[in-house]
């Protein structure tokens, strides 16, 4: 699958990622959201990297 996005909701999607991680428990993370705290920041800095190689500011 592939899905394109604009950069304002690629920086809304990680934005908020990281914020509702540090936001809730870590031990209700894979309750909440299915992903558990490290799979939320690997993602998140996978993403800052792709914006990052795009020239895109975070």
């Amino acid at each position: 699958m592939q899905i394109e996005i604009t950069p304002d909701k690629l920086r809304y999607l990680i934005k908020c990622g990281a914020a509702l991680a540090q936001n809730i428990p870590e031990k209700s993370l894979i309750t909440y959201c299915g992903f558990h705290k490290q799979q939320i920041i690997d993602f998140s800095e996978k993403m800052r990297r792709e914006l990052d190689t795009s020239g895109l500011d975070m």
